[in-house]
């Protein structure tokens, strides 16, 4: 019964020693400073550059341009918002960047090449026609295109393209297209607004291709056509991405099947 007082009484001894005598009674490592450990990789955040821009006394035309064009990765919450309206951006860069934020998550591979996401171009606008039985005005299709008359990642007739969803996206989202190549660019057909050329996908569905899409875990989705692609130029196309009010007429991965 008397080993309790006397263990007591070495511990209560034990915690007021120096800190020099309790480092090396505990071991040189043991408090090391928290300042002196590893930090925590933080997720990158290209905000940055878009004020850099607008302090450089670029327009928003240029800016939204640039975001499009760009592999900035952007993660927005409602004060960082706050904060960049704050730094003057303006409503319609900032919606842009969000779109982008949500479009690029995707990571997409064609034959173990790495595909960018692009943005297409407005060719022409159809206009709005006034429904004679509604009374609703149905935005007619337009097409969007890409520059060149081929992708810079090539493919083989049966390609092997690999996608990797953010979280709270679906495989859904994704289908094979193959676009027309009209001289030096590439062009799809697609709708804007509230319109869609096709009930699912808003692209031209003589343009969507059949494909077998197996799960490989992780998010990791292959998309595997029901047959050969014949020459020419295609996209993994995002589905939702043709926005007008967003500048945005379709968003996709696109590659070229050379043979």
């Amino acid at each position: 019964m008397r080993r309790v007082p006397v263990l007591l009484m070495l511990f209560s001894a034990f915690l007021f020693l120096p800190p020099t005598l309790l480092q090396s009674a505990l071991g040189q490592n043991s408090l090391e400073p928290l300042a002196a450990r590893p930090a925590l990789a933080l997720a990158p955040n290209d905000d940055d550059l878009v004020v850099a821009m607008l302090n450089k006394g670029l327009d928003d035309d240029i800016i939204v341009a640039k975001i499009k064009a760009s592999n900035w990765t952007f993660q927005l919450s409602d004060d960082e918002m706050l904060a960049l309206r704050k730094q003057g951006l303006s409503a319609r860069v900032i919606a842009v960047m969000i779109d982008h934020m949500v479009l690029s998550g995707a990571s997409v591979f064609v034959d173990d090449k790495h595909v960018d996401i692009s943005t297409l171009s407005q060719a022409k606008t159809g206009g709005r026609l006034l429904n004679n039985l509604t009374g609703d005005l149905t935005p007619l299709k337009e097409n969007a295109y890409l520059d060149g008359p081929i992708a810079a990642t090539s493919a083989s007739p049966m390609p092997e393209i690999k996608i990797t969803v953010p979280r709270g996206d679906s495989i859904k989202n994704y289908v094979l297209v193959q676009m027309k190549q009209k001289g030096d660019r590439r062009e799809i057909e697609v709708s804007t607004g509230s319109g869609i050329s096709n009930s699912r996908s808003g692209v031209e569905t003589s343009a969507i291709r059949k494909t077998l899409v197996i799960p490989r875990g992780n998010n990791t989705f292959q998309l595997l056509p029901d047959k050969p692609l014949k020459h020419g130029a295609y996209m993994v196309y995002v589905i939702g991405s043709a926005d007008e009010r967003k500048d945005i007429y379709a968003r996709g991965y696109d590659f070229s099947v050379l043979y």
